[in-house]
């Protein structure tokens, strides 16, 4: 991914990438931009939280797409919009996928595959992930999105 990134990027000359554990790298205060698109569920939600805060710098940006957990208890859904874009999104991903794949679910090893790497994913509700961001990311936008994702915008 990152080969793919570099070589569609050369023509941003302060761009760089690099493959690192954002829970053990040092990251300095110095970015204006923090974005991540579905990581967030494979560590520690609010230690990377704290962390991704720390490192912007006065005004930056934090921008999270991730994925969610629908609450367990449906009387705890927030209204009909979360009702909607929950089955809503059944039959419109089983509909992506025929129409990409030819398939109405993954071949057997890659089902497989999916299930072993989410074994130790953590995928919050999006009423936690709205707690959270009222505790430490005062001002947070946080938006729930079709086929269960959310989205974090905060300014710092």
């Amino acid at each position: 991914m990152i080969r793919i990134a570099q070589s569609r990027s050369l023509h941003v000359p302060n761009l760089d990438f690099e493959l690192a554990d954002v829970m053990t790298r040092e990251i300095p205060a110095e970015f204006d931009c923090i974005g991540s698109l579905a990581t967030l569920h494979h560590v520690p939600l609010r230690s990377v939280l704290l962390k991704l805060k720390k490192s912007l710098t006065p005004g930056g940006v934090l921008l999270v797409l991730d994925l969610f957990e629908r609450e367990r208890n449906v009387f705890a859904w927030n209204g009909l919009r979360d009702w909607l874009l929950h089955f809503a999104a059944i039959p419109l991903s089983v509909g992506l996928r025929l129409w990409h794949t030819g398939r109405l679910l993954p071949p057997r090893e890659v089902r497989a595959a999916w299930a072993e790497h989410e074994k130790h994913d953590v995928f919050p509700a999006v009423s936690e992930v709205r707690k959270l961001c009222a505790e430490i990311l005062p001002g947070a936008k946080v938006t729930q999105h079709l086929f269960w994702r959310y989205s974090i915008v905060w300014r710092k």
